[in-house]
């Protein structure tokens, strides 16, 4: 099987690179056009993304596999961050949490007795702070959960093969659902590949849309504050020294500096302001943290958005 090779000669040429800047060459005579890589190499996926991405000629951007695992915690997302920054120099990455051969990052990452929008609110914050481009899979804005299929649903030969031990990907595929009320979720008026769940309809688009509070608002919302903010487009980015499940950093750039704290904990947790960071204001985003002397309260999945002073 594909992991028990190890692929010398099948994949990651060097000869892909002169390929890739005749590629890059044709592309850029057409306006408004970008070339994403998707790099699943293992532990070679940071330095061919470098290989991929460095030097202006070939691709714009790459995504890694690195953030599509169950690993949910503050560790987990600075010691990625921190290896791309020190081991791609000039490239550039596009993160993603979800993808379509992976389990919806909601179901991977809600805790037992947790709260799946709650998850997604904080995920797509995250998401938006980190440097790098942002890659959105479709259906994660309204916060669904993976499908529960039937052995009859499925498509995937994964899933058929080695079922109910492994369901496949099939769970990630359904359609999007656009209306509550329609046939198929408004998807097709046709049979679609794969059905939509009943639980799915229920986060359609026109049930979400305008309704204060919702997954599909808090995505618009923080997406909106990332274009405002030149910092978070394509400024730096800095960690902080930070206690217990707790992700802090700096994004700087376009004359400003915003400070970016995120409690992945089950708990409450409190953070002490860096006093060389100056003032900070926070960015109002409806957020639950708050500024308590020279600490920051956050509740349990919550984060904290400010601009420094």
């Amino acid at each position: 099987t594909y992991a028990f090779q190890e692929h010398l000669f099948d994949k990651t040429r060097p000869e892909n690179l002169d390929f890739l800047r005749r590629f890059r060459a044709l592309l850029d005579e057409y306006q408004d056009r970008a070339a994403v890589g998707e790099v699943g190499d293992e532990d070679r996926s940071l330095r061919t993304l470098a290989a991929y991405t460095s030097g202006g000629d070939r691709l714009q951007m790459c995504y890694t596999f690195d953030l599509l695992g169950p690993q949910f915690s503050a560790a987990h997302i600075r010691g990625c961050v921190e290896a791309f920054e020190s081991t791609v120099a000039d490239g550039w990455v596009c993160w993603a949490f979800s993808n379509h051969d992976v389990v919806r990052h909601v179901s991977r990452w809600t805790r037992p007795g947790g709260e799946p929008d709650r998850v997604a609110k904080f995920s797509i914050a995250l998401l938006a702070c980190l440097r790098g481009s942002i890659c959105l899979y479709q259906g994660e804005e309204l916060g669904l959960e993976e499908a529960e299929l039937t052995f009859e649903d499925l498509r995937d030969p994964l899933g058929i093969r080695f079922w109910p031990g492994v369901k496949g990907r099939d769970g990630c595929r359904t359609p999007m659902a656009w209306e509550h009320g329609a046939d198929n979720g408004g998807f097709t008026t046709g049979r679609p590949w794969l059905p939509v769940p009943a639980s799915h309809r229920a986060r359609a688009v026109d049930v979400q849309n305008g309704e204060e509070g919702s997954v599909l608002a808090a995505y618009r919302a923080m997406l909106a504050l990332r274009k405002r903010h030149s910092a978070l487009v394509g400024g730096s980015i800095r960690f902080l020294d930070a206690e217990g499940d707790v992700l802090a950093f700096v994004r700087e750039g376009g004359g400003e500096r915003l400070v970016c704290v995120f409690n992945f904990a089950s708990e409450p947790a409190n953070w002490t302001l860096p006093p060389e960071l100056g003032p900070i204001e926070a960015i109002d985003l409806g957020a639950s943290a708050t500024i308590q002397e020279d600490a920051l309260s956050l509740p349990p999945l919550a984060c904290f958005i400010g601009q420094a002073g």
